[in-house]
C-alpha cells in the first residue's frame, strides 16, 4: 500500500514562521544584554535571590503601531521594562531581573535588535538582569508587533499609608507614556489630529521614576507613590486608603494633551481618566522629595495635599471630582 502523498510542499517558513529568523531575533536580545542569568537558552534560567520579592507584568500596547511607523522601535523596548519598574517601585521594590516576550507578524531580526537595544538601555539604567524570554512569529494573530515583559522585584523600601495633610508631589511625564494610544491613533486616522508636529511628544519614552522614588523612600522623603498609567487619576484615587483623596492645584497641561482633548471633544473627566495630562507620578511625603526627582533631571513640584473625602483636581476645563 502506498503511503500518503504530500502534494503541496508546505514548510513552516512558507506558512509564515521562519525559524531561522526567529533564532536570529533571540540572539539579538542576548547579545544586547550586558548581564545574563545562568542557563539562558535552556528551558529556564537560574539566579540567587533572598528576601521579599514580587513579580509584575505589563506591555507597551498599541503605541507600537506609531513607533513602528516612525522607526522608533527602541522606545518600545525601553517602555516595556520601565512601565513595570515604575509600578513595582511604588510598592517599594527594586527591579532585579526580567523576562521578555516579543510577538511579531513576520520574522524581523532588525526590529528585534532595535527593541532589544531599548530594553537593554532601560535594564542598564535600572541595574536589572535579563533572565530569559520568548519570541513568536504569528502572522495570523499579530499585526505589526507586541512586546511585554515580566519583572522580578526585591524589597528595598516599605511604603507608608498616606494621611490627611501629607504633601503630594507631582512628577512630570514625557508624554502619554504608554496609555491612550488606541484613541490617539483613531484621531489620527480620522484626520482630527496631525501627528507630525507632535511626534516627539507622542513617541517619547516613559520616564524613569523607579530610581528616584526608591531613593526618596529610603531617605524618608516619600512614603507612597502612584504611577499614573491606565485609568490615570481615577486609578490613583482607587489606591488611596478608603475615605481619603488628594486635592491637586492646576498645573500647566502640555500642549500635546490639549490638542488631543480638543480633537476628541473629551470632557475633563474622561481626559483625566485616560491620560496622565503631564503628570506621570504622584508621590506622598515631604516637599524634600522634589529634590530626589530633580536630581535625576525630572521636573517635580508640590501639587497639593492628601485630604479626607473625594479627590479634586483643578484643570483648564474645570474641576474634576473623583469619588
Amino acid at each position: 500500500m502506498e503511503g500518503p502523498v504530500c502534494r503541496v510542499g508546505w514548510t513552516y517558513s512558507k506558512a509564515g514562521v521562519d525559524v531561522s529568523a526567529q533564532k536570529a531575533m533571540e540572539e539579538q536580545f542576548i547579545k544586547k544584554s550586558k548581564k545574563l542569568a545562568n542557563g539562558i537558552g535552556g528551558y529556564a534560567s537560574s539566579f540567587n535571590v533572598c528576601g521579599e520579592v514580587t513579580l509584575h507584568v505589563d506591555g507597551v500596547g498599541t503605541k507600537t503601531e506609531l513607533l513602528r511607523k516612525y522607526s522608533r522601535n527602541w522606545v518600545a523596548g525601553w517602555d516595556c521594562l520601565m512601565v513595570n519598574a515604575n509600578d513595582v517601585a511604588c510598592e517599594g521594590f527594586r527591579v532585579f531581573a526580567y523576562v521578555d516576550y516579543l510577538a511579531v507578524e513576520r520574522g524581523d531580526p532588525v526590529l528585534a535588535r532595535e527593541v532589544a537595544e531599548g530594553m537593554s538601555k532601560a535594564a542598564e539604567a535600572l541595574g536589572a538582569v535579563l533572565a530569559g524570554g520568548e519570541t513568536a512569529i504569528m502572522p495570523d494573530v499579530v499585526k505589526g508587533y507586541d512586546v511585554s515583559c515580566t519583572v522580578l522585584g526585591v524589597r528595598e523600601a516599605r511604603p507608608q499609608p498616606p494621611r490627611p495633610g501629607d504633601a503630594v508631589i507631582a512628577v512630570a511625564s514625557n508624554g502619554p507614556h504608554a496609555n491612550g494610544y488606541t484613541l490617539i491613533r483613531r484621531l489620527i486616522q480620522a484626520g482630527l489630529l496631525d501627528p507630525e508636529p507632535l511626534l516627539d511628544f507622542l513617541l517619547a519614552p516613559v520616564a524613569n521614576y523607579h530610581n528616584p522614588l526608591l531613593r526618596a523612600m529610603k531617605e524618608g522623603k516619600a512614603k507612597w507613590g502612584a504611577h499614573v498609567t491606565g485609568g490615570a487619576f481615577y486609578k490613583v484615587h482607587s489606591r488611596l486608603p478608603k475615605g481619603l483623596g488628594v486635592r491637586l492645584e492646576a498645573w500647566e497641561v502640555p500642549e500635546g494633551f490639549v490638542k488631543i482633548v480638543e480633537a476628541a471633544g473629551m470632557s475633563a473627566e474622561e481626559a483625566y481618566k485616560t491620560f496622565n495630562m503631564g503628570v506621570g507620578m504622584l508621590v506622598v511625603g515631604s516637599e524634600e522629595a522634589v529634590e530626589a526627582f530633580e536630581r535625576e533631571g525630572l521636573k517635580a513640584w508640590k501639587a497639593g495635599e492628601v485630604v479626607e473625602g473625594p479627590t479634586e483636581i483643578e484643570t483648564p476645563w474645570g474641576k474634576v471630582v473623583i469619588r
